[in-house]
């Protein structure tokens, strides 16, 4: 079989829309040895291409095809394998893997059943992933709706100009000269996200479901705000205005740094994450500085981590859905904020799971992506993702 055919193929299977007919000529080419190293290269362009991504970390290769390799082989038929030789190398290992969830699916139709993956059903009633959209609420109490396609100066404030860019993005220009501080906030719905620059410089990120309260114009010598859900800030350095993040009576402070604070209400801390400078983290009179790649979470008290993966943390605002080797209801409580739906254990599932892949991607791909690993299945009822084993 030629390798552009086999990628096309295993493109297919991958996107659940490979019939079973063509399943088993794939199967019947795939048991042969030969064939191995050109199912490794398709494996590798079909996950590297497109919506998903595989990093180029060994570790990280290994998070994601772990589970591949241990579920793949308790589901699959044993009578309808056969024998993969053993090889050296994760994406050897990987090909093997797929030949064995592959063979195992081509078993089942073999045996007369008709397809009967919840996937189809998933892509049926497929849901969109988030948009940039937020709404805007001035210290009057109008309420301004913001998007991707707006642009243009959207209200005065004093001599504060509210504007929107062409990319979406918020801007504060002006002094704020007469005085008055006037609070304005930005509010992300479920299935949104947005970026604001404040007044000083500061660059700020929301995610889905998420809050920010601000000044119009920073007073002298002060710079507080106010968040929910989860921010990531780029503050514009001022020695002389400490600048101040309010998350569930959590009290980050810093000067001029890169950071992100995760403050969701159905979390089980705050977690702040530095990923420049130095930030103090303080709650209920304890107090801890962070220095880049520590994360303090705060509950009763506050734990510091060191060496998170902070670019798997940062993976929202990069436009990437990043997991590696973590519980499965945490991954789902970032689908239903992003997807704007409720998910639904209908079985318990203490596996862990690894996910690399866009947040552009409809809900039934990533869920597909997921179901690839093995040990889960989902369906969609309307806005309702149901989770099986």
């Amino acid at each position: 079989m030629e390798q552009a055919h086999l990628k096309t193929l295993l493109q297919r299977y991958l996107d659940n829309s490979l019939p079973p007919e063509e399943l088993k000529e794939l199967i019947a080419h795939l048991q042969q040895d030969a064939q191995q190293d050109t199912l490794l290269q398709a494996v590798q362009q079909a996950l590297a291409g497109g919506a998903y991504a595989v990093p180029t970390d060994a570790a990280q290769k290994d998070a994601i095809f772990r589970n591949i390799l241990q579920k793949a082989a308790e589901q699959a038929a044993p009578a309808a394998l056969q024998p993969v030789k053993r090889r050296s190398g994760l994406w050897k290992a990987a090909v093997a893997a797929m030949v064995i969830v592959l063979a195992g699916a081509a078993a089942y139709f073999t045996a007369g059943h008709r397809r009967t993956s919840h996937t189809p059903a998933l892509a049926r009633q497929d849901v969109l992933p988030g948009v940039n959209k937020a709404v805007l609420i001035l210290a009057d109490g109008r309420r301004i709706t913001l998007d991707s396609a707006a642009r243009g100066t959207l209200a005065q404030q004093g001599d504060v100009t509210i504007s929107q860019t062409g990319n979406g993005q918020l801007d504060y220009n002006g002094s704020g000269a007469n005085g008055k501080v006037v609070y304005n906030t930005v509010t992300t719905p479920r299935g949104g996200q947005f970026r604001i620059t404040l007044p000083d410089g500061t660059k700020v990120w929301l995610n889905a479901a998420s809050s920010l309260h601000f000044p119009t114009a920073f007073p002298a010598g002060e710079r507080n705000v106010e968040v929910t859900g989860e921010v990531y800030f780029e503050v514009a350095p001022q020695a002389a205005a400490p600048f101040v993040v309010t998350a569930r009576g959590t009290a980050v402070t810093v000067l001029g740094t890169r950071f992100n604070v995760n403050a969701y209400t159905d979390e089980a801390s705050v977690n702040t994450t530095l990923l420049e400078g130095s930030v103090r983290v303080a709650h209920q009179g304890h107090a801890v500085t962070l220095k880049p790649g520590e994360q303090a979470q705060v509950k009763e008290g506050i734990r510091v981590l060191d060496n998170v993966d902070t670019e798997a943390l940062m993976a929202w605002k990069n436009g990437r859905f990043s997991c590696n080797d973590i519980p499965l209801e945490d991954i789902m409580r970032q689908i239903s904020r992003w997807y704007n739906v409720q998910v639904v254990f209908e079985d318990q599932i203490t596996d862990t799971y690894s996910i690399e892949i866009s947040r552009d991607v409809p809900l039934s791909k990533l869920l597909r992506f997921l179901e690839l690993s093995g040990g889960v299945h989902f369906e969609v009822n309307e806005k309702t993702i149901i989770v099986k084993k």
